[in-house]
């Protein structure tokens, strides 16, 4: 499946309708880096879609322009999401992370499964329940998937 990267931001306004906060967008690429870091490779595919991602939010969040920054990962990446979702506190931004983390271990088909594993424990860290994780990856889904 390839990603119409084009429509991120489409895609994404429903689960944040409201203006993204420039902190809150920055926090939430991060989560979606960690999350394509945590299978140990990435593709060029995987980074182009980041990349677009980075741009769909910092478009959300009236940064149009701004370039998408990239982390440094490290030894401590769970530690790391657990800090980073501290930061996010309202449902649309933590929505808004799990949808991003979800779209980018789909963009490639094959969810490595650390990276499932890693959108478990995203969805756990923010809170956000098993039903409506799975809502939002059915709403994520529907939306990339072309009609048949």
């Amino acid at each position: 499946m390839t990603l119409d990267t084009g429509r991120f931001r489409e895609i994404l306004t429903p689960i944040h309708p409201g203006k993204v906060s420039p902190t809150d967008a920055e926090v939430i690429l991060e989560l979606a880096q960690l999350c394509i870091d945590s299978d140990g490779r990435e593709d060029a595919d995987e980074i182009t879609t980041f990349f677009a991602l980075g741009k769909a939010v910092f478009s959300m969040a009236g940064l149009e322009g701004t370039p998408t920054p990239t982390f440094m990962g490290g030894d401590e990446d769970n530690e790391r999401m657990r800090e980073l979702t501290a930061q996010l506190s309202t449902t649309p931004g933590k929505e808004l992370a799990f949808a991003c983390a979800h779209l980018l271990s789909i963009s490639d088909v094959d969810i490595a499964p650390e990276e499932d594993a890693f959108i478990a424990a995203l969805r756990d860290s923010l809170a956000i329940t098993v039903e409506r994780g799975d809502e939002i990856a059915a709403q994520l889904n529907a939306a990339v998937t072309p009609p048949a």
